[in-house]
């Protein structure tokens, strides 16, 4: 049952996951996450920090960049989904023990990352006014908005290779080498953004150069680790195309991740469009929307906080799934929600208690600071109850089953919005009860997936051991 036995890890970069320590397992490949999406979350921060310093145009860049973020998360989200279906499949075949099964789905993986990122370049570039317009994006900072835009889609290809390459690594419980890269290229993003906006002066181009230099860097160190020591998920030259077959079991899984994601997205979308159109004008307006921006990014980081052990929890299930150990595959489920619990918790409190000083990084504006306090007070606070939601959903998408978690998703996160906007909010116009859906709708998703995953697990655990009996039963004939 052990399939390990005929497929050996390559390097000790790589987790055993199929034995020894569950909590030390699932916390060697979800520190690392947690440490590279935090980073790249706070990279993320010190470009607007520097383009607030450098702003010649009333801190109306900032509101520019913000404004692009959630639209950003909605076109690509489709793309990391897919990814992370790579990271399922490939754990499944190492589970197995099927090394020609992992070539495959690694070539596979390598060349749709190019393809899709081609294709999210085309629609980024072709309809960036559309999709701002969508958002009502205010007049105040529209062309610059459009302008980062595209600048930002040019880079795609580069994005979605680094998120692929990254997940490959993952599948294996390598997540040390994918952090330590994103943190060489975090630096330099920070270096040439400090250049290219602080001295020479170039604003939105500044920051859309230096952030499509990061993905370039990243790239190229996840590629040359995949081909020197890239150990079980080495690349197999040989097999570097699209097979049928992986590339249909990783959109099984990757697309309805990619919804879920992309409708984290639409359901921000719709909170964004309410907040852009709060006040009664232009200045409350883009002062609105420039602070929900600012709690944005400190929202991501905790999002990738919580999110980093259901990416850790993800390979651990679908390996054990692989290996027909369910006993295993369901207590790393659990431990990876105590982990989740401890850290979104802490880091949640924190964030609220100081959502003052931390807004104030990014503004001196006394009545931005107030919008993003506004968000930061009520959903920081509780963003735990989003990781508890990410590691069932983890857990079902390991066992095979993403179809839940993203309808889930398309109920309680993204359809329930709409008519709190239309509906419920008005009612009561005040920015804090707009953001209350937030923890509604993750405890509604909560008992939604629980309600499958624990019938899920057990049928696969019937399953194999009927499996077993026959099959021993087969050895007693013979």
């Amino acid at each position: 049952m052990q399939a390990t036995k005929n497929l050996k890890l390559g390097n000790k970069k790589e987790v055993n996951m199929l034995s020894g320590s569950i909590m030390k397992g699932i916390m060697t490949i979800a520190i690392p996450i947690m440490i590279m999406n935090v980073l790249q979350s706070l990279f993320n921060i010190i470009d607007m920090t520097i383009l607030k310093m450098y702003d010649t145009d009333g801190g109306y860049s900032v509101g520019a960049v913000g404004a692009c973020g959630t639209l950003f998360s909605f076109i690509t989200g489709l793309a990391i989904g897919i990814a992370a279906g790579a990271n399922v499949v490939i754990a499944r075949y190492i589970g197995k023990g099927d090394k020609d099964g992992v070539d495959k789905s690694v070539g596979t993986a390598l060349v749709f990352s190019v393809i899709s990122g081609v294709v999210l370049l085309i629609i980024g570039v072709c309809f960036a006014e559309f999709f701002l317009g969508l958002v009502n994006c205010p007049t105040k900072f529209f062309d610059k908005a459009v302008l980062y835009f595209r600048l930002y889609f040019l880079g795609m290809p580069f994005f979605t290779f680094y998120n692929f390459a990254a997940a490959i690594l993952r599948s294996s419980g390598d997540s040390r080498r994918p952090m330590i890269y994103l943190t060489i290229g975090g630096v330099v993003k920070v270096a040439l953004t400090f250049l290219l906006v602080g001295v020479l002066k170039m604003e939105i181009v500044g920051v859309s150069i230096a952030t499509i230099s990061t993905w370039i860097i990243t790239s190229i160190l996840d590629v040359i680790a995949l081909i020197r020591d890239g150990g079980v998920v080495a690349v197999n030259f040989k097999k570097l195309r699209i097979y049928g077959k992986q590339l249909k079991e990783m959109l099984i899984i990757g697309i309805p991740t990619g919804l879920q994601q992309a409708l984290y997205s639409v359901a921000n979308l719709v909170i964004a469009g309410a907040v852009n159109t709060y006040g009664s004008d232009e200045i409350t307006k883009a002062n609105a929307s420039t602070g929900v921006s600012i709690a944005n990014n400190f929202d991501g980081i905790l999002y990738q906080i919580v999110m980093a052990p259901a990416l850790a929890v993800m390979p651990y299930v679908s390996q054990n799934v692989g290996a027909k150990n369910m006993k295993r595959a369901k207590e790393s489920i659990w431990k990876g929600m105590l982990i989740t619990l401890v850290f979104g918790g802490f880091f949640g409190m924190l964030s609220a208690i100081f959502s003052a000083q931390l807004s104030s990084i990014m503004t001196s504006n006394p009545e931005v600071i107030k919008f993003s306090q506004q968000k930061m007070m009520l959903v920081s606070s509780t963003y735990f109850i989003c990781g508890i939601n990410e590691i069932l959903g983890a857990g079902l998408k390991g066992m095979g089953k993403p179809i839940i978690p993203m309808i889930s998703t398309m109920i309680f996160m993204c359809a329930i919005r709409f008519p709190w906007v239309w509906f419920v909010y008005p009612l009561f116009p005040n920015l804090t009860f707009l953001y209350t859906i937030w923890p509604i709708g993750w405890v509604l998703s909560i008992i939604t997936v629980l309600c499958f995953l624990i019938p899920t697990a057990k049928k696969l655990q019937q399953k194999f051991e009927e499996e077993k009996q026959l099959n021993a039963q087969e050895v007693e004939v013979a």
